[in-house]
């Protein structure tokens, strides 16, 4: 009984999994173990080891975030066959909102399903594309919400201003 106690105690006491963070452009976002980094730069790429992947992107200001929100969700759902754009679901507090939707459809015969979230924090917006296959999509939609909720804007410096060159 020791021996189960003394088990259990060890588990519960084990770090977290291992994670990493990836820049974009001017964002940051924390990567669970298991997403491999595909692109970073302009556009963040992530994959899982099952095939699904993330793609996070930083997007300029939306005067009306429900409305782009729906333009870009129909806009990813338009190479899918058979897709099906579902209600909008809406999140707002005082430094965060977001709008999102979950597109089901085909990638040839394969059934998929997509969230797309248009995410606005602080001052920054987001484009945040989540895909998998419909029998993966459950099981990854904590990691993939939780990579999207931890987009962190960076502030770059201003580039270095040179000094007036003085004629000779």
């Amino acid at each position: 009984m020791q021996l189960v106690l003394l088990l259990l105690a060890v588990l519960q006491a084990a770090p977290p999994p291992a994670q990493s963070t990836v820049r974009g452009d001017r964002f940051q976002i924390a990567v669970p173990q298991g997403w491999k980094i595909l692109t970073s730069g302009t556009d963040v790429v992530l994959e899982h080891t099952t095939g699904a992947s993330l793609l996070i992107v930083r997007v300029e200001a939306a005067r009306n975030l429900g409305e782009y929100a729906q333009q870009q969700a129909e806009r990813i759902m338009t190479p899918l066959g058979f897709a099906k754009l579902g209600e909008p679901r809406t999140y707002k507090d005082t430094h965060d909102e977001w709008v999102e939707y979950e597109i089901h459809g085909n990638r040839l015969s394969d059934p998929h399903r997509i969230l797309y979230r248009a995410l606005r924090r602080g001052t920054s917006f987001y484009g945040i594309v989540y895909e998998a296959s419909e029998d993966d999509y459950e099981a990854l939609l904590t990691d993939a919400q939780g990579m999207a909720s931890s987009v962190q804007a960076l502030i770059q410096a201003a580039p270095a201003r040179r000094a007036p060159r003085r004629g000779r």
